[in-house]
């Protein structure tokens, strides 16, 4: 039951309910007229009564969100680049804005206030949750519109849990989700791609290069392969290797929150005090766990780089650290993506002949070029990609979409049209004065029977 008190010039509402814990717990709550008074005491009174009391707390936005990614963490089994991911998104796009707000006092316009704000946010304004001094040229660069989105369905599904928990009655993040960016990857044709992978005469990045053209693959794929992965014999001859594993760097603090159930090595440290660590990992999916086809010439530089390794070796087997990998460094380290990376930046600043892209660019390239020989076997190059599905493949790579319905409708018009023949819409008659029904039979009740037994013929035929 609940009871209305006066107080002065104001009304309170004295209640009684029980916490998490079956305690019970008495609230008093101020109104400054009675009737407002009186509507929240039936208002309390129906939800005591029908068990959806919402049970007052003070929790707010940030303690919730901390709270609550570990759980999840540890319920879906995130890898350590995802935790660190949903971690950064949290501290440093989320708690800055609305950290301190209470979960139960939190509105839809609140978070549409977020989304504006963010959308007017330089990258980069706050790391690990601290502001940080950008540059002038870095405050010109802001938030894309998918970063955004990120952190509404980051909201969305942690808000679904505090339902679930018990702290909010319904999730306050609004039903449309911010849009995403579509932005057009730049990328190379088959032209350029050839002509660049000629051009570079570092071993580690031709290798490197030439391997993600033949496979699509992902940097961190590159990086993760080891002489195991390869099949001189495979397919009949034609030669094969298989990607089932990935390297990463990733946060210590992050690999702790995650345990190493994903983590099939980690590499020495390079640099003593060092907060983060090379991992080699599983694949994020069973999709991505995949064959790709040798080429012929891809199939030789491999056999001379086996050969090249087994020569770093020799020279001092005594200090050489085999790491294990297929890329390594002349000393037996494993190579890591940031240094492939920045082997690709450095190549680009001596050829500035070819046009800008990263180098992830060069799986968009490799699956592109893919795509357009294959006719849009969306199937077959879902196989060597190792996108999740379709689909995804499908918008991923919607920018060829055009040129591919401009050849399709050549394709059409050189196969639908006989040759020689020439087809010519008709002119539009001009319209000739028309006449009612009624008012031709009135004109026509006089005429001569002769002109009539004419009309009624030319009606019928």
């Amino acid at each position: 039951m609940a009871y209305i008190t006066k107080r002065g010039s104001s009304y309170g509402v004295r209640y009684t309910y029980q916490d998490e814990q079956g305690k019970n717990c008495n609230k008093w709550e101020s109104f400054s007229t009675k009737e407002e008074a009186i509507n929240r005491k039936k208002q309390i009174e129906h939800e005591l009564a029908n068990g959806t009391f919402l049970i007052p707390s003070t929790i707010t936005v940030k303690e919730f969100l901390m709270e609550w990614l570990p759980k999840q963490c540890n319920k879906h089994k995130w890898a350590p680049q995802t935790y660190q991911s949903n971690l950064g998104t949290v501290q440093n796009l989320i708690i800055p804005y609305i950290g301190d707000m209470q979960m139960q006092k939190l509105k839809p316009y609140h978070l549409e206030d977020l989304y504006s704000i963010l959308s007017k946010t330089p990258c980069g304004q706050y790391y690990e949750g601290k502001k940080q001094v950008l540059s002038e040229k870095q405050q010109q660069r802001f938030l894309s519109g998918t970063t955004i989105h990120e952190v509404h369905r980051l909201l969305r599904t942690a808000f679904q849990y505090a339902v679930e928990w018990g702290i909010l009655i319904k999730s306050p993040v609004p039903v449309d989700s911010p849009k995403k960016s579509i932005q057009e990857r730049a990328i190379w044709d088959a032209d350029e791609m050839w002509a660049a992978l000629a051009s570079m005469e570092d071993p580690i990045l031709h290798l490197a290069v030439h391997l993600t053209l033949v496979g699509a693959l992902r940097e961190g794929e590159v990086a993760g392969l080891t002489p195991e992965d390869l099949d001189f014999e495979g397919a009949d001859g034609t030669g094969t290797f298989r990607i089932n594993k990935c390297m990463q760097r990733v946060q210590k603090a992050s690999l702790a929150k995650t345990g190493k159930g994903c983590i099939l090595q980690e590499f020495e440290d390079k640099r003593e005090g060092s907060t983060t660590t090379l991992v080699l990992k599983k694949t994020k999916t069973a999709s991505s766990n995949r064959t790709i086809f040798m080429t012929a010439v891809l199939k030789e530089e491999l056999k001379h780089w086996l050969k090249r390794l087994e020569m770093d070796e020799a020279v001092d087997p005594e200090r050489y650290r085999n790491s294990g990998m297929l890329l390594r460094l002349p000393n037996g380290l494993a190579i890591e993506p940031i240094l492939i990376r920045k082997k690709f930046i450095k190549w680009q600043d001596e050829h500035p002949e070819f046009p800008r892209i990263v180098f992830h660019g060069l799986r968009h390239s490799s699956a592109t070029y893919q795509l357009m020989i294959s006719g849009g076997d969306v199937k077959a190059v879902q196989g060597t990609t190792g996108h999740a599905s379709a689909n995804l493949l499908v918008n991923t790579y919607a920018h060829i979409q055009q040129d591919s319905r401009k050849k399709l409708g050549k394709k059409f018009e050189e196969g639908f049209y006989k040759p020689g023949t020439t087809l010519v819409q008709a002119a539009p008659v001009e319209a000739e004065p028309t006449i009612s029904v009624s008012a031709l039979l009135e004109l026509l009740k006089d005429a001569d029977p002769a002109v009539k037994a004419q009309l009624r013929l030319a009606l019928l035929t």
